[in-house]
């Protein structure tokens, strides 16, 4: 993934949880939010993540699809059971429409498929948090 410094956002500040179990998916994804001003959390399966959001303030969970254990679509709803208005979007490189369903009716509100562009999920995200005004 390339890196190109975005603009700025207004939900500067505004923590994210990137889940992922590929280590440099993690990396990549933090250093991009961060140069956008949010502060990032990361973990590499979903009961790190489950972990991660009862001791810290989240407001938005980016997890993948496929990993070990709990894949993200399940992540997605246990965390939604844990923190009712947390939003939530999946990313993967094995979606189809089924995935996408199922992850909206567990309660994503975003879905995007990877391989994707710095500023498609950095928009993307921006447009999630600003719904409630994260």
């Amino acid at each position: 993934m390339m890196i190109l410094a975005p603009e700025k956002t207004t939900t500067e500040g505004a923590c994210i949880l990137i889940v992922d179990d590929d280590e440099g998916v993690r990396e990549n994804l933090g250093e991009l939010f961060e140069l956008v001003g949010y502060s990032i959390l990361t973990a590499r399966s979903a009961t790190e993540a489950l972990q991660r959001l009862g001791q810290n303030n989240v407001d938005l969970l980016l997890t993948d699809y496929r990993m070990p254990g709990p894949n993200g679509v399940e992540l997605i709803e246990s965390a939604r059971r844990m923190k009712p208005g947390l939003r939530a979007i999946l990313m993967t490189a094995f979606g189809d429409t089924f995935t996408e369903i199922e992850s909206v009716r567990r309660g994503a509100i975003g879905y995007v498929n990877k391989p994707f562009e710095a500023d498609e999920i950095t928009n993307l995200v921006a447009r999630i948090l600003a719904l409630r005004g994260a």
